[in-house]
């Protein structure tokens, strides 16, 4: 049996098969996050108050199948909740609440990851990266955002990796946090 090298096209990129599946999954993903993203069209992204702050950019559980449901033609909620749950799991949105990377469809607010960090880009966290996002959690006061053991582990690690830098990646955590 011969191997046939399917191609297509998005936005001007030509994506083909020996670019592997994984990819091709992710530009189809990355296509219905797009039109979920648009200003007029899109999920209801807001800024919500939450005791005294406000927590900005973001969108419902809810509202996000609601939207499947309406605009990819999916008529049963258990199906725009599998999809979801797979897109969360790929990372191009995650909770704010929680480390956990799924999908419920009720009132739970959700925020769309950068671009910079959707699978496509192929992108691996530097070590300083990981240790600004685990000096952020530190930060956050909420007992379900506390560190793991291996992630504590990491932390100290990192510690001692970075002990010239650790002021500025502190700063720089403190600023994201913010």
């Amino acid at each position: 049996m011969a191997y046939r090298r399917k191609t297509g096209c998005r936005n001007g990129q030509a994506i083909s098969t020996e670019d592997g599946p994984h990819l091709i999954v992710y530009k189809k993903m990355e296509d219905i996050i797009e039109k979920m993203q648009d200003e007029q069209t899109g999920v209801l992204v807001r800024t919500v108050k939450s005791f005294m702050t406000k927590i900005p950019s973001v969108f419902t559980g809810a509202d996000m199948v609601t939207w499947m449901m309406r605009n990819l033609g999916i008529e049963d909620q258990v199906e725009a909740l599998h999809l979801g749950h797979l897109m969360a799991a790929h990372g191009y949105f995650f909770s704010i609440d929680d480390h956990v990377l799924t999908l419920k469809a009720d009132g739970t607010y959700y925020r769309f990851q950068t671009p910079y960090f959707w699978p496509s880009n192929c992108w691996e966290p530097e070590n300083t990266d990981y240790a600004v996002y685990l000096c952020k959690r530190t930060m956050q006061n909420k007992t379900r955002l506390e560190l793991a053991d291996y992630e504590a582990e990491n932390l100290a690690r990192l510690q001692k990796m970075f002990s010239r830098k650790w002021e500025f990646i502190f700063m720089q955590a403190e600023a994201q946090a913010k």
